[in-house]
């Protein structure tokens, strides 16, 4: 779910969900803060696994792509990932 269409704290709590479990959360295609690469003081991350990517102008950026596990690449605006 893009961070856009949820809060701050609801993306961020989805990610560190994921990550306990071993899942795979999605950035979606607002990007992600840089803040959120770095592990938390108990072992927990923000980070999510996936980034989507649909164009540069969605915040996408080298540190952005290499703290990828998966990367989903939007097509056609309007697309979801892949088509």
């Amino acid at each position: 779910m893009s961070f856009g269409s949820i809060s701050k704290e609801a993306h961020e709590t989805i990610a560190v969900a994921m990550n306990r479990l071993g899942a795979r959360s999605n950035s979606g295609e607002g990007g992600e803060d840089p803040a959120r690469y770095k592990p938390l003081a108990n072992g927990d991350s923000l980070r999510s696994r996936i980034k989507q990517i649909a164009s540069g102008r969605f915040g996408v950026t080298t540190e952005y792509l290499i703290h990828a596990d998966e990367i989903q690449i939007k097509m056609a605006q309007g697309a979801k990932p892949g088509e």
